[in-house]
C-alpha cells in the first residue's frame, strides 16, 4: 500500500463509530455518513456508518403520503374482496413500500405526529360489506362490536386505512367461533387444564372445565375421523353448517390433544381448508401444544410424520397461513412458531404479507424472522426483517432497544454471512453498512465478526480494523485473538504468532481458554513439528508440546492412551480442564512424528479402540471427524508391517455404529471414511510398492460409492508411474480427464518417474483414438456389441486396447 493510501486510510478509520454529539439527547433527522476508504491493489473498500454515541436518540425520517390519510368512500369499503382473493391481489397503496405505519412515535419521526386513531367501524357499513362478499349479515353486528373493542385495545398507535379494516373484518367474519359469545374464554380454560396436566404428567385437575365429546362429536370421531380423516371426514366437514362445526370442533380438538396427537394433525389439516376456519388463537394453542410437549421431547415422530404430501411443517404452514393472520389482536407466539417451522418460501410469504397488511409484529417475532432467514442464508430478507425494528416505538418494547444485547447477537449471526461487493463507490461490505444505517452501533462482538470478515478479504484491511478497535478502547477477547492467530498461522507469519502469544500470556483467562490453547498448539505443530529440523531432538519437541498442553488441560486422557512417558514430570499442577478434541489430536500427531516405532503406534491404537468402545468422554468425541484415523494411517504407512493395520483402521471406521453415547451422556455421530481416508490408504500401499493391492482398495471404494478427487487420481497415477506400468498410467490419466480433472503440476511430478515418457503419450493417443471411434460408430442392433450399453461398449474397447498396447510395448521392449 502506498504512503498516500495510508494517509487516507487511518484518519478515516478513526472516524468509524466516532462520537458526533457533545450532549445527550441531541438528535438528527438523517445521521451523517462517515466514509472510510481503504485502497489497496487498485480497489477501494468504503464503509459507511451512522452510529450514535451512548444516549443519542436518532430519529428516522419516513416520508408519509398525505393521501393515505384521506377517508375512502363507502363504495371502496364495500367492494367484494374475499380472503382468497387477497392471496392474488396485493393491497394497493400510494405510500412508499418502506412506510409501514401512517403514524410513527415521536422517537422515530422528526415532525410532530398527529394522534394515531384508527377508524371506528360502523355497523351499517359492516353489514354492507358482509352482503357484498356473500356473508351472513346477521352476524355483522357482533363482528363490528368485537373488532371495535380490539381496535381500541390492540392497535397501539397503528393506523389501518379502510381497505385494511375491511380485510380485518372479512378475516374475523370467517373465524368459526366469531358468533358464539364466550367461546374463546371456554377454550382457554379447557386448554389450560389439558396442557398443565400433560406437562405435569397428571390427570386433569378440573374435569368439569373439560366437557365430554357429546353424541355428535363421538359419532364423527368413531365413524369418520378414526376411519378416514382425510377422506370421508373431509367430505362431511365441508357439508356441515357453521353452527354444526361450532358445536363439535372444540370438543374434538381437546379430545385429540389428550388422546391422539398424531390424528390431531390430520384433523387440523381438514378443518382449516377453505375460508371458514377455527379461531386463529385455538389453532396456535393446538400446534404449540404439539411443538412444546412432543416435538421438543421426542421430535422423531413429528419429523417423520407424513400423510401423502403433508408433513408436520407443511401442516403448520397451512394452518397458520399468513393470508389468514388477523390484522388485529394477532397471537405473536403463533408467528414465532410459524417462523421456526416454515420453509424459506413460506417464511418469505409471511414477511411479505405482514408488510403489505401492516400487521403489527413485535420485536421478538421480527428477530425470529431475521434469525431464520439468516439460517436459510437469505441476507436480503434478514435485513428486510431487521429494518422493521426501528419502526416500533421504544415505549412499547423498552427491552428491545435498537442497540440492546439481543439485537446485537442477531446482528453478529447475520454478519457471519457478510461479503464484499463492488459498487459505484468501490468495494464495500454488503451487510455492515445497512446495519449501521439502521442506527445499530456495533459492540465488540460485532466488530470481532467484522475483523474476521476483513481478514478473509484482505490482510491490510484486517490490520486496519484491528488498529481501529485498539484505538477506540475495545479490549480484545478470545474471539479476537482466535481470529488473529488463525490468520497469522494460515499466512505462515511466525513473528506475528509469537507476538500474539506473548500478549495472551499476560492474561490468565485468555491463556486458559481451550479454543485459544488449541490454536496455540496448532501454531506450534505447524511451525515446529511439521517442519522439524533433521538435526533437532524429536523428544524435546514432543515434551515441549506436552508442557504446553499440561498448562491448560488434564493429562489423564493422554495417560489412558499410554502416550505420556513414565519419566515425564508435569511442570504445572492443579485442577485442569478436560482437553478439547483438537488438543488431543495435535498431541497425538506430534507424538507420532517424533517417534517412529510401529509397536508404539499399534499399542496406542489398540487402546484408542477400547476407549472409544467404552464411550470415554474425551476420546470417543474424537471420532466425530476423520482426522485422528487419518493420522493413524499416516503413522502406520511408514512401515511395510503396518499395512494390515491401515486396513484395520478403515474397517473400524466402517464398523462403528451410527450413534455413540459417551459415559457423560453426550451423543456422538462417528465419521465414516472420507475421500482423504481412502486416498491415504491408497498411498500407504503405493508408498510401500504394493501397487497390485491398490486395485482391491479401488474395488472397495467403488463398493462404497466413493467419488475420486484430484488428489486420489494423482495418488493412483503416482503408483502406476513408479511401477513403470504405462498402460495403467495412461488409463488412469484418461479416466481422470473424463471425470473433469485436468493434469496439474502434481501429476507431472509423478510422471517424471517414468523411464520412457514418450511411450505414455503414445498410449494416451491410442486411447483417445479408440474413444473417438466409439463416439462416431453407428452400431446396428444386430451387431455383437449392440446388446451392451454405450458405457459397456467403451469399457470393453478400452480393455482390448490396453491389452493390445501392453503386448505391443512388451514386444518392443
Amino acid at each position: 500500500m502506498s504512503l498516500r493510501s495510508h494517509r487516507i486510510v487511518h484518519p478515516r478509520l478513526n472516524g468509524l463509530l466516532a462520537a458526533r454529539c457533545s450532549s445527550l439527547g441531541q438528535s438528527y433527522r438523517r445521521p451523517r455518513a462517515l466514509e472510510i476508504v481503504y485502497e489497496t491493489r487498485n480497489f477501494t473498500t468504503s464503509v459507511t456508518s451512522a452510529i450514535s454515541t451512548a444516549g443519542e436518540d436518532y430519529r428516522l425520517e419516513t416520508p408519509i403520503n398525505s393521501a393515505s390519510h384521506q377517508k375512502p368512500s363507502h363504495n371502496a369499503f364495500t367492494s367484494s374482496h374475499s380472503v382468497e382473493e387477497a392471496r392474488q391481489t396485493p393491497i394497493s397503496r400510494t405510500e412508499p413500500e418502506r412506510t409501514n405505519f401512517d403514524e410513527l412515535s415521536p422517537k422515530h419521526k422528526a415532525a410532530k405526529p398527529r394522534k394515531a386513531v384508527s377508524h371506528r367501524l360502523n355497523d351499517r357499513i359492516v353489514q354492507e360489506t358482509f352482503i357484498a362478499n356473500g356473508l351472513d349479515p346477521a352476524i355483522a353486528e357482533i363482528v363490528a362490536q368485537r373488532l371495535n373493542r380490539a381496535i381500541k385495545k390492540e392497535l397501539n398507535g397503528r393506523h389501518l386505512d379502510f381497505n385494511r379494516l375491511r380485510l380485518a373484518t372479512l378475516i374475523r367474519a370467517n373465524s368459526l367461533y366469531v358468533t358464539k359469545k364466550g367461546s374463546l374464554d371456554e377454550w382457554k380454560l379447557m386448554y389450560q387444564q389439558v396442557s398443565t396436566a400433560k406437562h405435569l404428567g397428571q390427570e386433569v385437575a378440573n374435569k368439569a372445565a373439560v366437557p365430554g365429546l357429546g353424541p355428535e362429536a363421538q359419532r364423527l370421531l368413531e365413524e369418520k375421523i378414526q376411519v378416514d380423516c382425510m377422506g370421508s371426514f373431509r367430505e362431511e366437514w365441508q357439508a356441515m353448517s357453521r353452527e354444526s362445526k361450532i358445536s363439535v370442533w372444540q370438543r374434538l380438538a381437546i379430545w385429540l390433544l389428550q388422546n391422539d396427537t398424531k390424528l390431531l394433525l390430520e384433523f387440523l389439516s381438514v378443518t382449516t381448508e377453505g375460508d371458514l376456519r377455527p379461531d386463529f388463537t385455538m389453532l396456535v394453542d393446538c400446534l404449540c401444544y404439539l411443538d412444546h410437549l412432543y416435538y421438543q421431547k421426542d421430535p422423531n415422530w413429528l419429523d417423520n410424520w407424513q400423510n401423502g404430501a403433508s408433513t408436520y411443517n407443511s401442516i403448520i404452514e397451512s394452518c397458520l397461513d399468513p393470508y389468514h393472520w388477523p390484522l388485529i389482536a394477532l397471537p405473536q407466539r403463533g408467528l414465532r412458531l410459524y417462523a421456526r417451522r416454515a420453509s424459506h418460501d413460506a417464511l418469505s410469504l409471511g414477511l411479505k404479507v405482514a408488510k403489505e397488511r401492516f400487521i403489527g409484529l413485535k420485536s421478538e417475532v421480527i428477530l425470529c424472522f431475521a434469525w431464520h432467514f439468516t439460517l436459510f442464508g437469505d441476507v436480503d430478507r434478514a435485513l428486510e426483517s431487521l429494518a422493521l425494528l426501528p419502526l416500533i416505538p421504544m415505549e412499547q418494547e423498552p427491552d428491545f432497544d435498537i442497540n440492546s444485547q439481543i439485537i446485537h447477537r442477531h446482528c453478529c449471526k447475520l454478519l457471519t454471512l457478510d461479503t464484499v461487493e463492488k459498487g459505484s463507490e468501490g468495494r464495500n461490505f454488503k451487510i455492515l453498512p445497512q446495519l449501521l444505517e439502521m442506527g445499530i452501533k456495533p459492540d465488540r462482538d460485532m466488530l470481532n465478526v467484522v475483523l474476521h470478515n476483513a481478514y478473509k478479504t484482505d490482510s491490510q484491511l484486517g490490520a486496519d480494523i484491528l488498529k481501529f478497535m485498539e484505538g477506540h478502547g475495545y479490549n480484545l477477547d478470545s474471539y479476537s485473538y482466535l481470529t488473529l492467530l488463525s490468520h497469522a498461522v494460515a499466512r505462515g507469519d511466525r513473528s506475528k504468532v509469537d507476538s500474539f502469544i506473548r500478549e495472551i500470556g499476560s492474561n490468565e483467562d485468555l491463556r486458559r481458554n481451550p479454543w485459544i490453547a488449541s490454536k496455540i498448539f496448532h501454531s506450534y505443530y505447524t511451525f515446529t513439528v511439521k517442519t522439524m529440523d533433521a538435526d533437532g531432538d524429536p523428544s524435546a519437541v514432543f515434551y515441549a508440546m506436552l508442557d504446553m498442553y499440561n498448562q491448560v488441560h488434564d493429562l489423564a486422557p493422554l495417560k489412558e492412551l499410554t502416550v505420556v512417558p513414565h519419566r515425564y514430570v508435569p511442570r504445572s499442577e492443579g485442577t485442569k480442564s478436560p482437553p478439547s478434541t483438537v488438543a488431543l489430536y495435535l498431541v497425538l500427531a506430534t507424538y507420532f512424528r517424533c517417534q517412529n516405532r510401529l509397536s508404539n503406534v499399534q499399542r496406542i491404537y489398540s487402546r484408542f479402540r477400547e476407549l472409544v468402545a467404552q464411550g470415554h468422554p474425551s476420546i470417543a468425541s474424537m471420532v466425530k471427524t476423520d482426522h485422528i484415523y487419518n493420522e493413524f494411517i499416516i503413522a502406520f504407512r511408514d512401515n511395510p508391517r503396518g499395512l494390515r493395520s491401515c486396513i484395520h483402521v478403515v474397517e473400524d471406521m466402517l464398523g462403528l455404529p451410527d450413534v455413540l453415547e459417551t459415559q457423560d451422556g453426550e451423543t456422538v455421530i462417528p465419521e465414516k471414511p472420507t475421500i482423504r481416508t481412502w486416498t491415504l490408504l491408497l498411498s500407504a500401499f503405493i508408498y510401500n510398492n504394493q501397487v497390485s493391492a491398490t486395485e482391491k482398495i479401488r474395488e472397495m471404494m467403488d463398493k462404497h460409492n466413493v467419488k475420486y478427487n484430484a488428489q486420489t487420481w494423482n495418488t493412483i497415477i503416482n503408483g502406476y508411474a513408479n511401477a513403470q506400468n504405462i498402460p495403467a498410467t495412461a488409463a488412469a490419466i484418461k479416466a481422470m480427464e473424463e471425470e473433469g480433472f485436468t493434469i496439474d503440476s502434481y501429476t507431472m511430478n509423478h510422471l517424471r518417474y517414468l523411464r520412457d515418457p514418450e511411450r505414455l503419450w503414445i498410449a494416451v493417443e491410442e486411447l483417445d483414438q479408440k474413444a473417438l471411434e466409439i463416439s462416431e460408430a453407428d452400431l446396428s442392433p444386430d451387431s455383437e456389441l449392440g446388446v451392451f450399453s454405450r458405457q459397456e461398449q467403451f469399457d470393453q474397447l478400452v480393455d482390448n486396447g490396453l491389452q493390445k498396447l501392453g503386448n505391443r510395448l512388451s514386444h518392443k521392449a
